[in-house]
């Protein structure tokens, strides 16, 4: 009955918000105040959620219809939307989630609706589990998404258009993913305090689930956020350590603690806080990591510009610790009697889930500096800069400023957190293999360990695959190549735990087909994982690069590797495309590219160039340029909302190809402007990148099929 009520509420509150879009801080005041008295009563509580979820979603399909009919009397449909027919429907519809107010309307009702299942049940008369989803449809009904838009926007323009940097279709993926991990995450709150007071003896049915769709989901969100950022100029690689990329990050890994050491818990045994305690954590990282995403005190490239709600998220993530500290000093003497053997393979998962928690620690540790040392103003050290000393030189006077400005602003030191987390990973690698080889055979999983130990040392000491591989023909920071033997013997160390899981999952799944269900998706996750990491630190490590600056229609040029390229057409128009910046002057640049290459001969594609600015304006000089496409800090400088850079890419299994043109030079010539006809051109090969989008594919199926298979009992020993 309260689904079909939920339903019925959507319905009438679309209706009403799409005719009347005034409503709608009515509407959420009345969602909010029926999520508060869910939270405060227990009376009414399932009929209380289920009205606040019905009206959330029926307010965020109101708000798609607007943006889908270009309704900019609503001030978020002019801010994120385009009117007319320029910006396709599917990205129309992707601005729902553009901005802070759309994100987290429905981020509420995801959090709503999770708490709506089972709160029959929940007789206590405060709810964690519905006081958390109010907190948020509060900030949605302060952020006011369906206010009327102000009367000098709609004279200045139609609307302001679409942000260039969005009008992808990873749009429709990325962002919906995340924030459904997100809620997911959340939803492990309220379990982990009550586990924490001792209140739960065992850990509810329903969580695990919970926690494992929330994996699932922020690992395909990760992946289709990495797909994006080998498209775009903005980064050009799959990872650089961006505050909100790390925030993700340590949300990822405390799940993953939280997940390894679920399976068969009772409170009262040995480091039982340790489960409830990692789920709180990743609940509390998620609301800093979208903290994080709304304040400017960190350069970022993930921010919703102008958004001012991190003081609410920061003080829900404290609200949340407190809360847990609290619950454990209550539930401090819970069970301590229970006697519990706990078994040498045990221990392996607790010292599995140590590592995870000590991982994801550890990067909101770095992001914390981070933000205390930009807050003291601390100098942010010169090698933490590769690109300001060529900028320096080559900036114009009243420049200089602003560059140095930009290039002091802290952000996570990557450096030194991949230095410090191949340790822990080459520990979860090792105990990991061990721990799958013991379920097989105690004695091949001893010899096995003793030798992949004796490998490890040899790899630390002498170099592996990347040291001996490594020739300095790519972008790779030297602070990176002096740990090439410790990124070797970390993934020596995941290898031996891919084949040892991939053995032991096919032998359960073949003498024990019950087992079939289980074993085999925990085999695709771990294989994928360790494929994944194999894949993006080889082609990390190993890629190569060259720089060219070429005329249009010359004949071809020659790159290493055996490769050769030209630039045979350019194809420039103003036509209006969604994107932000007047149709008069914003421009479109489509190159006409051939690559020759040794194995798979001439290749044919295009590049796009789109800059929201004049084209005479938009040129900056090739080396200026070519910072940009190789130094991602100087890209977010030299950003605008208006303005991209799309490579040409290849993809093939023994390597990923990027063939980046930047036309502005050409574009400005053809616009009269005093540069010659010639494109700034480079040419970046990552070999083996492959196995990234592979492992991360495997990766994710296995963890989807963990999360939507039914509940198997206490016997799992992780997931």
């Amino acid at each position: 009955m309260p689904e079909r009520f939920a339903l019925i509420v959507a319905a009438l509150t679309a209706l009403l918000l799409y005719a009347l879009p005034g409503a709608g801080d009515a509407l959420l005041a009345l969602a909010a105040a029926a999520a508060l008295h869910a939270g405060l009563r227990a009376p009414r509580r399932a009929q209380a959620l289920a009205l606040s979820a019905g009206l959330l979603w029926g307010a965020l399909c109101a708000l798609a219809l607007l943006l889908l009919t270009d309704r900019t009397g609503v001030r978020y449909v002019w801010i994120y939307s385009y009117s007319g027919s320029a910006l396709p429907a599917h990205l129309k519809l992707a601005n729902l989630w553009g901005g802070d107010e759309g994100t987290l309307l429905l981020l509420a009702a995801f959090c709503v609706t999770l708490a709506a299942r089972g709160a029959a049940a929940r007789t206590a008369r405060l709810d964690a589990a519905s006081l958390l989803p109010a907190a948020y449809v509060l900030i949605v009904l302060w952020l006011r998404p369906f206010a009327a838009t102000p009367a000098a926007w709609l004279a200045q323009s139609a609307s302001q258009g679409m942000n260039a940097h969005l009008m992808k279709v990873w749009m429709l993926l990325h962002a919906p993913l995340i924030l459904a991990a997100y809620a997911w995450t959340l939803s492990l709150a309220a379990p982990a305090l009550q586990a924490l007071a001792g209140a739960a003896p065992r850990w509810p049915a329903g969580a695990l689930p919970h926690a494992r769709r929330a994996w699932a989901l922020l690992t395909a969100g990760i992946g289709f956020g990495m797909v994006w950022a080998f498209e775009d100029a903005m980064y050009g690689q799959v990872w650089h350590w961006d505050p909100v990329q790390t925030a993700v990050f340590a949300v990822w890994c405390l799940l993953g603690a939280h997940l390894h050491g679920v399976g068969g818990w009772r409170a009262g045994r040995a480091m039982w806080r340790w489960v409830p305690a990692t789920a709180l954590a990743a609940a509390a990282m998620t609301a800093l990591a979208m903290g994080v995403t709304r304040n400017d005190l960190l350069a970022s490239s993930h921010r919703y510009v102008g958004a001012d709600t991190w003081p609410a998220h920061l003080s829900i993530a404290a609200l949340l610790l407190i809360a847990g500290v609290a619950m454990a000093w209550r539930g401090r003497r819970v069970a301590a009697h229970v006697a519990h053997r706990t078994s040498v393979a045990t221990w392996a998962l607790r010292a599995t889930q140590v590592g995870f928690a000590l991982i994801g620690l550890w990067a909101a540790g770095h992001i914390a500096w981070a933000c205390f040392a930009q807050w003291q103003g601390t100098p942010r050290p010169d090698d933490l800069r590769p690109f300001f000393e060529t900028l320096r030189s080559w900036a114009r006077g009243s420049e200089l400023p602003l560059l140095r400005t930009a290039f002091a602003q802290w952000d996570v030191d990557g450096y030194a957190l991949a230095r410090h987390l191949l340790w822990p990973m080459m520990l979860i690698g090792l105990v990991g293999g061990w721990f799958f080889l013991r379920r097989l055979s105690a004695r091949m999983a001893a010899a096995s360990l003793l030798i992949v130990l004796l490998a490890c040392a040899a790899v630390l000491l002498q170099g592996g695959l990347l040291a001996e591989r490594y020739a300095g023909g790519g972008v790779l920071s030297q602070q990176i190549v002096a740990l090439l033997p410790r990124v070797d013997a970390a993934l020596l160390a995941g290898g031996y735990l891919a084949l040892a899981c991939a053995a032991w999952s096919v032998h359960a799944a073949w003498h024990a087909r019950r087992s079939a269900g289980y074993a085999l998706p925990l085999g695709l996750l771990h294989v994928g994982a360790v494929i994944a990491l194999w894949g993006g630190l080889v082609a990390t490590a190993l890629n190569g690069y060259s720089q060219h600056l070429v005329g249009l229609g010359a004949d071809w040029q020659a790159a290493p590797g055996g490769y050769a390229f030209r630039v045979t057409g350019l194809a420039v128009d103003r036509a209006p495309d969604g994107g932000r910046g007047p149709a008069d002057s914003a421009f479109r640049a489509v190159a006409e590219v051939e690559l020759d290459t040794p194995a798979h001969g001439v290749l044919r594609g295009q590049t796009l160039y789109r800059d929201g600015r004049s084209a005479i304006a938009g040129y900056a000089g090739p080396v200026r340029q070519i910072c940009e496409i190789l130094d991602y800090r100087y890209a977010r400088y030299a950003d605008r909302p208006g303005y991209v850079l799309h490579p040409f890419i290849d993809r093939s299994w023994s390597r990923d190809l990027q063939l980046w043109v930047s036309t502005s030079a050409a574009v400005a010539a053809l616009e009269g402007g005093p540069q010659t006809a010639q494109a700034v051109v480079v040419l970046r090969v990552l070999p083996f990148a492959s196995l990234l989008w592979l492992g991360l594919t495997l990766a994710t199926v296995g963890a989807l099929w963990l999360a939507l298979r039914a509940p198997a009992g206490s016997r799992e020993v992780t997931a």
